[in-house]
Formats: C-alpha cells, structure tokens, sequence
C-alpha cells in the first residue's frame, strides 16, 4: 500500500506542476494591443462571432452601449443578449473606417465611421445608414475591454 500512495502522490505533484507550468505560460502571454483589440473587436462584428466579440469587452457587469435610436443598455448581459439576436440575422454587413485611435494612459478612445448595409433581393447590399461610434476601452487585467459603445448616425446630405 505505501507504494500505492507514493505512486499517487508523485502523480499530483506531476500534474500541480504541469498546472503550474501551463498557468505562467498563459499568464506570459502579453496582452492585446489596443490597435489589436479594436481590430478584433470589428472583426468579431464582421464574422459574427459572439465568443471573439465577448473576448474584447469588459469582464465586469457594467457596459454602456447607446444604440442609433438612442436607447440605452447598461449592462455586459444585455450587450451579449442585443449582438445573440443582431447576429443571428444575416441580411446585413458592416463597413468600417477607423479615423482615430488615442490612447489616453489606462483609458483608449476610438473614432470609427461605418456604414450599415442590408442585403436586397438581387444579392447587392444597399446603404441602410452611415454612423458614427465612440468606443472606449479600459486596461483590465488581462488587456484592452471595450467599456462604452456609442452609435450616432450622420444624417443624410440634404441637395
């Protein structure tokens, strides 16, 4: 029996290691840069990928999104819950322009211009609205989190 439990113990020590090993690795990784995030966080839109989008938002429980209609959102779930539905639909496509992106110490602002397109019949996609969003991202542990998202749409020139 005492080699039995020498054999046991020698394998937790085993594996606590290789825990240990795989936790330094991940935690060497370096963080995202804040032109890194923000590409992933428009790519994410783009493919419609739920899981990539979440990973360049904040972790915590507040996230403020204001929509073109100027309804607000307050929370991370109902962030998650609005892009479940927005990406469940596929008569649309994104264009995007990125004009600016400061970095403001622990604190990153980006200016994106874009251009919402819905699918016609034919199969082209038509102009629905050009906006404007105001996103800023904070330093979190881990790197960059998208914590406010701001959509003003620009209004159609007039002739």
């Amino acid at each position: 029996m005492p080699n039995r439990l020498r054999q046991c113990a020698i394998g937790l020590l085993l594996a606590g290691s290789l825990w240990s090993a795989m936790a330094q690795a991940a935690a060497a990784t370096p963080p995202r840069s804040l032109q890194a995030t923000l590409d992933a966080h428009l790519a994410a839109i783009n493919a419609r990928d739920l899981d990539a989008l979440l990973a360049t938002v904040t972790r915590g429980e507040r996230l403020t999104l204001i929509l073109p209609n100027g309804q607000v959102l307050d929370t991370r779930e109902q962030f998650r819950a609005l892009h479940v539905d927005w990406f469940a639909e596929r008569d649309w496509r994104m264009r995007f322009e990125i004009r600016s992106l400061r970095e403001l110490g622990d604190v990153g602002v980006a200016l994106v211009k874009y251009e919402s397109q819905a699918l016609q019949a034919d199969g082209s996609f038509q102009t629905r609205r050009n906006a404007w969003l105001s996103l800023v991202f904070a330093k979190e542990a881990d790197g960059w989190r998208l914590v406010y998202d701001q959509n003003t749409v620009i209004p159609p020139a007039t002739p």
